[in-house]
This record gives C-alpha cells, sequence and structure tokens, in this order.
C-alpha cells in the first residue's frame, strides 16, 4: 500500500524522511531495514535463569517506560552462550548455594566470573566487565567476601560471623567482584522476613543524586536477607533499612547497609522485583545497562 509510513521515534529525522519519501515497495525494504538495524543497537540485558525470582525480574524490566524498554533486549539466561552474549547481566534472589550447585555442574560458575571481572571469554578473547545487578542471592554471589550470622539473625544481635570460618560452602567460593563483606541471613531465618522502606541518606550519595531518588523510601521486602557489613573505598552505600524491631532506635547510623555499587556492580539485600515500585530497576537500566553495558559492547 501507498500509505505505509515510519514513524519511529528513536530513528534519526534525517533518515524518516528518505523513507517516507520512497516509492511504497521500496519504503517497506527500507522500513525493514531500519527496524533490524534498531535491533542490533539494543543492549542485551541478560537475567539469570537458573533458579529464583527471574521472571519477575523479566516482568519488572518490561513495565519500564517504553521508550528505555525499546533499547534493551531482554533475555533469560541459562547457558554459557547465553551469558556471554549479554552486555549486562541481573543475578536474580532465590538461593545462592543452589545456583552454585546448578552453576557448577558445566563450569558455568567460572565463566560467569570471568563475565563479572572480566577476562577470556569461551572463544579465547579477552573481555571486560560487565555491569551487573545481584539481588539477595545475587548480592552474596557478587560480594567479595561473606560471613554467617550465628543461628540465623546473629548479624541483627552483633554476632555476624562467628561461624564464617568453621562453615565453609563445599560448593565453592562466591564470584565475588564488590569489594563488601556481606553477613548471610542477617536478620533471621525465613519466618523473620520483613518488609520495611529504606533510606537513601548515606554520605556516599552526595554526587548520586540519581540514586537517591531511587532508593530513598523504597519500599523493600527481605527475604532470609542478608546485610552489609562493610563496604571499601569506592563502593556507594545506596541504601539503608533499620529491622522494625529496631525502628524506634535512634543511636545507630542509620539502620544496616542493604545495597551497595561500585562503577559496575550494584547489589540490593532485598527484593526490588517482588513489589510494583519500579525505580530500581529504572535506575539500573539507565545508569548502568545504557551507560556502561554500550561501552562493553
Amino acid at each position: 500500500s501507498g500509505t505505509l509510513r515510519c514513524s519511529a521515534p528513536d530513528f534519526p529525522p534525517s533518515e524518516l524522511a528518505l523513507v517516507n519519501s520512497a516509492p511504497a515497495c521500496r519504503r517497506s525494504r527500507a522500513v525493514a531495514k531500519m527496524c533490524k538495524s534498531e535491533a542490533q543497537r539494543r543492549v542485551i540485558l541478560g537475567i539469570l535463569a537458573l533458579q529464583g525470582a527471574f521472571e519477575e525480574h523479566e516482568a519488572c524490566f518490561r513495565g519500564l517506560p517504553e521508550e528505555l524498554v525499546n533499547k534493551l533486549d531482554i533475555r533469560q539466561v541459562r547457558t554459557v552462550e547465553e551469558l556471554e552474549a549479554c552486555d549486562s547481566l541481573v543475578i536474580p534472589g532465590g538461593e545462592s548455594t543452589t545456583m552454585k550447585i546448578i552453576a557448577g555442574t558445566d563450569s558455568f560458575m567460572d565463566c560467569l566470573r570471568r563475565y563479572v571481572l572480566g577476562g577470556a571469554a569461551t572463544d579465547g578473547t579477552s573481555r571486560p566487565a560487565h555491569p551487573v545487578w545481584g539481588t539477595c542471592a545475587g548480592c552474596i554471589l557478587l560480594s567479595q567476601k561473606v560471613v554467617n550470622g550465628f543461628g540465623g539473625g546473629g548479624g541483627l544481635a552483633g554476632m555476624a560471623g562467628i561461624e564464617s570460618e568453621a562453615k565453609r560452602c563445599k560448593y565453592g567460593e562466591q564470584v565475588g567482584g564488590l569489594d563488601i563483606t556481606t553477613c548471610r541471613n542477617f536478620f533471621g531465618r525465613q519466618t523473620e522476613s520483613f518488609e520495611a522502606p529504606v533510606s537513601a541518606d548515606d554520605p556516599t550519595l552526595q554526587a548520586d543524586p540519581a540514586a537517591r531518588k531511587a532508593f530513598a523510601d523504597f519500599p523493600a521486602v527481605f527475604i532470609r536477607a542478608p546485610a552489609i557489613l562493610n563496604a571499601a573505598e569506592g563502593v556507594r552505600v545506596l541504601a539503608r533499612v533499620r529491622h522494625p524491631s529496631q525502628a524506634a532506635k535512634s543511636d545507630d547510623d542509620g539502620g544496616a547497609a542493604v545495597a551497595a555499587a561500585s562503577d559496575m556492580i550494584m547489589v540490593t539485600c532485598f527484593h526490588p522485583e517482588l513489589g510494583t515500585d519500579l525505580r530500581v530497576h529504572q535506575y539500573f537500566v539507565e545508569e548502568f545497562v545504557l551507560k556502561k553495558g554500550l561501552a562493553v559492547a
């Protein structure tokens, strides 16, 4: 039909003018070529789908504003080949030991470590570190050091790390990459799970208004959650939370650290994918995927 016209908002006006002035038969081919070119320019955002809340993460990303979603190619990742095709990655909440068991069956863990830290890909080429976000179990996997809260909830009781040397995970070390110390089950076990708003008032965020906007008063879901005990220089603490049992106290430094980031890695101890507030997902896309994922593409 001679009425076919291209009006894709992301295409340069000069290209649109050339396409729309062409005969209909050529216009269809030109539109198809431009759409293919646009798809190739999309940043591939992978979601590790070995175990955990990967479908919930995908739904959140697809619920972002259309102008952001149109820049993404969102994929579930289960194989080394799928991982190495990604420009950025999300490691979802779930169970970190289970993820290590599943990933370890085909050396996936080694490839994931090289993906996060940088190193040789399976084809022998050297790849840079990629932007990665880990939630809950993903936070544990990306932490440089992990300790255990004695008996569950020991972190909250000031007993973090008592079992750290005696209870090493027999399924291998975590991936690492973010220079933080994280305590497993900091707030307690499954029955001590809770919801609470987090704060974004840490001094390290003074120069990051986008992070403050994304995390301020975010309604966070904590399920057998870890917490960040220490963050090295160069790591920004994005959010803190006061456990409901300590909400009335005012003699601490704002609560436990529950989100942090470096230049390439972001972690949250809570589950943004289990709510309807998409600010943290949007922050990761805008500040990590689109800015840094393109750089390594």
